[in-house]
């Protein structure tokens, strides 16, 4: 299992739908808040214990990702709770940050719309977006060596 509790995570588009099972008493879903190489933090209305396996399904593309991890925090904040989740494999964390990749095409899609009144297709924002920050996005705390 991969355990980093350190805050080393990318700041992500709020708004990316998460399903979280087992849900406990209620349906529960979710947003992503972040996520990192060996996890990712979602908001949640009820509280999860460390040590809890759940699943996650990532909804943001067109075929949504399943993906297995256990809480390692939980923490209230407001009227929410911010659960902290580690990865069970590296392969999990790989595809959860491609991913990340496709929600944030669809995030400068919706800004380009808003701030330029501009319509792009998903192709001709992911050719902008990977032209302007696919380089940072390559770096920004996903190395090999890690």
């Amino acid at each position: 299992m991969i355990h980093q509790h350190e805050r080393a995570y990318i700041r992500h588009p709020a708004d990316i739908p998460l399903d979280v099972e087992p849900t406990r008493d209620c349906g529960c879903t979710g947003a992503v808040r972040n996520l990192s190489r060996g996890g990712l933090a979602f908001s949640s209305p009820q509280p999860y214990l460390p040590g809890d396996s759940i699943d996650l399904i990532i909804r943001c593309c067109p075929d949504p990702l399943n993906v297995r991890g256990e809480v390692v925090w939980c923490e209230g904040h407001d009227s929410q709770y911010v659960v902290g989740v580690a990865f069970f494999s590296a392969g999990d964390a790989y595809q959860v940050r491609m991913v990340e990749q496709i929600c944030q095409i669809e995030q400068y899609r919706r800004d380009v719309r808003h701030r330029e009144k501009r319509e792009l297709t998903l192709e001709e924002a992911a050719r902008e977006w990977i032209e302007r920050y696919a380089g940072s996005f390559a770096q920004s705390g996903w190395s090999d060596d890690q």
